[in-house]
């Protein structure tokens, strides 16, 4: 390589470095550029916290765009640049070397003109325009990114802070504060939180707050610049301390607190709403159920699942013994598969097992088994969870013994009803074989379907005329009861009803037990005495083979038996007393026999919230004249929610932080109106009956 060449080659070296110098430039400016103009912007309307956050990675984000852009347009240009394109460049720079550099690297130049060519290119002061091009090119990246860069380095730590590292709580760094907080200590807050430490988690910080929640036992820490403020908590008033600026610390209450800060010139409300800390849930896994052990051998096997919100201190399985019996019990209890839990456990599951062979279990003897768990609160607590009680119970001998119980039989008119439905069963499954089947054969069918519909005739017949006080023994007999003592004639069912007339009525003017139109003997009897005639039209059309015309009248006979069944009901000794309804009053249709009273309206339902809901509108007209009280009176509101609105109480925080910021609130204030107002009700169009 001719020494020319050499000096294209490091003069192209030279210029990529310097491409790439300027790309780096151009990102660091364009990077410091971002964060400046955010802390431009916090300084003139304060940006909130996760704008704040976002800034440093945009800037990373910007700063890497320029950076890509530029290496892959300079760069990469340079770094493909040719030996012949260097000295084209030259060439534009130096106009005395008449193209002798370019032709000097030509391979087609003649050996002496290329010597001729090199003389002069030698003396041409190559080194010279590459470092004169490279200060004009680095000299406006430059200037940007040192100007970027000094704005950020003599800026406040803390604003800078504020935008590269920003966290919860650095109001107070934000320029312009200490300013302001001459003339208005209050205008801006902070609110430190210190839980207590057996809670295991890290303080929290909160900027300009209307509402701050903190865990039972902890500290709360209000922070601001200036001089001159005061804490005033259920009257009594509590001066701040500081030298740069104003602090109050205060112990979190049981209850929600309302803390009125008194400042120079005006006065802020700030909320503390307790986190209690909750006892342990606990699960128990196994055993699933109550059981009865035949025997106390073995092994019960024991899991649970036990979680805390805030840690676990230990957990373990207890069981209680329960022996005796009478007026004599003894009792001992015990724990089993204890275990201890490292700070920080909020979750964990419990194994063991019980050994019952070692517990000395007698027969009837119960075993109490529960999962029992405590957390590290030592402020208020500690709490302590229990799951659910299994029991296990060892049998007695005797449980074992055995005994035949009778069932009761069914009752006689259910028993005939089925027998009735099985007759009538055997008669459709007659009337579809007709067709099918002979004269003769039809005949035979007919006569003995006929003789078990007299039969059960019977059975019904025996139970009538004995309620009624007939002769009803083994051997009473009646026309149509089946047995061959003579031609049996036509069976008039006038005259079973008469004869029933005559036990149900035997004398006109007595009644028999209770008064109406019909005694419940009667009631019974009557609907046996239907279907006691049904079946007999039922036998006498099977009697001429026509079974299709017996099948109505074996549905009556159903019917009755089942109204029979239906009427057999259970009366109380004596009569039921008399109740006297005035129709008319009921269905009011009645008349007044005297002038009403004077009547005052109901009173609303639920006063508390009516009370809250004028105590919001008389806020509202606070918004635009004074942002500042209404944000106090809503967080006052607040305060009046019950603990178990919960959603109604963050509604209002949330509205009361907007009214404070001065920004659109129109959103904020009609949801809490619609929280404190509550679900609308809900009614059916039909009322209740009499209301």
């Amino acid at each position: 390589m001719s020494p020319i060449e050499q000096r294209l080659a490091r003069a192209g070296r030279t210029l990529v470095l310097v491409q790439v110098s300027r790309a780096l430039l151009f990102a660091l400016a364009v990077g410091a550029g971002v964060l400046a103009l955010g802390l431009a912007l916090d300084a003139l309307v304060g940006l909130p916290l996760g704008l704040r956050r976002a800034l440093f990675p945009l800037a990373l984000v910007a700063g890497g765009l320029v950076l890509v852009w530029r290496v892959a347009r300079d760069v990469r240009s340079a770094l493909r640049a040719s030996r012949e394109s260097l000295a084209l460049w030259f060439e534009g720079r130096l106009p005395d070397l008449r193209y002798a550099l370019v032709t000097s690297i030509d391979p087609a130049a003649a050996g002496d003109v290329r010597s001729r060519l090199e003389q002069v290119a030698a003396e041409a002061p190559l080194e010279r325009e590459v470092q004169q091009a490279s200060r004009h090119a680095l000299v406006r990246p430059a200037v940007a990114a040192a100007v970027m860069s000094l704005a950020l380095v003599l800026a406040p730590r803390g604003a800078v802070g504020r935008v590269v590292t920003p966290v919860s709580g650095d109001a107070l760094e934000r320029p312009g504060t200490a300013s302001r907080a001459v003339a208005d200590p209050l205008a801006s807050i902070v609110v430190r939180i210190t839980p207590p430490a057996y809670a295991g988690i890290r303080a929290t910080a909160y900027d300009d707050p209307s509402t701050v929640s903190a865990l039972v036992g902890g500290r709360v820490r209000i922070e601001g610049l200036g001089q001159g403020v005061r804490a005033d908590v259920g009257g009594v008033v509590t001066p701040s301390r500081g030298a740069d600026g104003w602090s109050i610390d205060l112990p979190v209450p049981a209850k929600a607190m309302a803390v009125r800060l008194i400042g120079p010139t005006r006065e802020r409300m700030l909320v503390v709403d307790p986190i209690t800390d909750s006892v342990p849930s606990v699960r128990l896994d196994e055993p699933t159920r109550d059981s009865v052990l035949r025997v106390a051998e073995g092994r019960v096997l024991l899991q649970a699942d036990v979680r805390d919100d805030f840690g676990l201190a230990d957990a373990a399985f207890e069981f209680i013994v329960s022996s005796g019996a009478g007026e004599t019990f003894t009792f001992k209890s015990g724990r089993v598969a204890a275990r201890t839990f490292d700070a920080g456990t909020r979750s964990a599951r419990i194994e063991g097992a019980l050994t019952l062979d070692t517990i000395k279990l007698g027969p009837g003897d119960l075993i109490h088994l529960r999962a029992v768990a405590r957390d590290r609160n030592n402020v208020t607590g500690p709490g302590a969870g229990a799951s659910e009680t299994r029991t296990l119970r060892i049998a007695r001998a005797d449980e074992y013994d055995s005994m035949s119980v009778d069932p009761m039989p069914p009752t006689e008119p259910e028993k005939n009803a089925l027998s009735q439905r099985m007759i009538l069963m055997l008669t459709q499954e007659l009337a579809q074989r007709l067709p099918r089947i002979s004269e003769a054969e039809r005949t035979r069918e007919s006569r003995k379907i006929a003789l078990e519909q007299t039969r059960l005739r019977k059975r019904v017949g025996e139970v009538v005329f004995l309620r009624l006080g007939e002769d009803g023994g083994e051997h009473a007999h009646f026309a149509g009861d089946g047995h061959n003592h003579g031609k049996e004639g036509v069976l008039n069912p006038d005259d079973i009803l008469a004869a029933a007339e005559r036990a149900a009525n035997y004398d006109p003017t007595t009644q028999l037990e209770g008064e109406g139109d019909e005694t419940p003997i009667v009631a019974i009897n009557k609907p046996l005495l239907e279907a006691y005639n049904h079946m007999w039209r039922a036998a006498t059309e099977l009697e001429t083979s026509s079974p299709k015309t017996a099948i109505p009248w074996m549905e009556r006979a159903i019917e009755a038996l089942q109204r029979a069944r239906a009427a057999e009901r259970i009366y109380l000794r004596g009569r039921p007393p008399r109740v006297v309804v005035d129709l008319a009053k009921v269905r009011g249709v009645g008349k007044e026999k005297h002038a009403p009273g004077d009547r005052s309206a109901r009173a609303p339902l639920d006063a508390a919230r009516q009370a809250r809901l004028e105590r919001f509108d008389v806020a509202l007209t606070l918004v635009v004249s004074d942002p500042g009280a209404a944000a106090d009176s809503l967080l006052l509101v607040r305060l009046s929610v019950p603990e178990d609105e919960r959603s109604t109480a963050r509604v209002l925080d949330a509205a009361a932080d907007a009214v404070r910021k001065n920004g659109d609130v129109t959103a904020a204030l009609q949801a809490a109106r619609r929280a404190l107002a509550g679900a609308p009700r809900r009614e059916s169009a039909l009322t209740v009956w009499g209301r």
